[in-house]
């Protein structure tokens, strides 16, 4: 049975390393991706998560409740995105003042870019429609309820 939060919170906060491990490794991947998609680059997300974490060990004795653990882990992650984008602001030009050349290159860029994301999108759905096709019933009803429509187990079972 894995241990509550609050329970590794203050597992912790006693001292205990293996537990604050044991968080991280729950929340690793949902912090990650989180960070990822307001920054845009995998590798700097990395990073991101890592201080996120360390900022969680640091401040950890100052949660209260500790059953909003997640909330507050959000709420440190989306703050170390907004840090980071002010200290790596990048310096705007006009467009006047930017040839058109360029202009058009990054347009064409961008087009390719969403029009490859989308391919990959579609393909993405095929391949869990044909996968969810091959359930039986009662399970393709199940996951699609829990992972598609984002419902809790007890809901669907009950």
């Amino acid at each position: 049975m894995k241990a509550s939060d609050f329970a590794l919170i203050q597992r912790t906060l006693d001292g205990d390393q293996n537990a604050f491990t044991t968080l991280v490794t729950k929340y690793q991947k949902w912090v990650h991706t989180l960070v990822w998609r307001k920054i845009g680059d995998f590798h700097i997300a990395e990073e991101i998560t890592q201080d996120v974490f360390l900022k969680v060990y640091k401040k950890l004795s100052t949660l209260k409740p500790s059953d909003h653990f997640t909330g507050w882990l959000y709420v440190i992650a989306t703050r170390r995105c907004i840090a980071w984008f002010r200290k790596k602001r990048l310096p705007m030009t006009s467009l006047e003042a930017t040839p058109v050349s360029e202009l058009e290159e990054f347009c064409y860029t961008q087009y390719e870019t969403e029009r490859s994301e989308q391919i990959s999108l579609e393909r993405q759905r095929d391949i869990v429609k044909r996968l969810l096709e091959k359930l039986p019933e009662s399970e393709r009803t199940v996951v699609t309820l829990h992972y598609l429509a984002e419902m809790s187990l007890t809901p669907i079972f009950f």
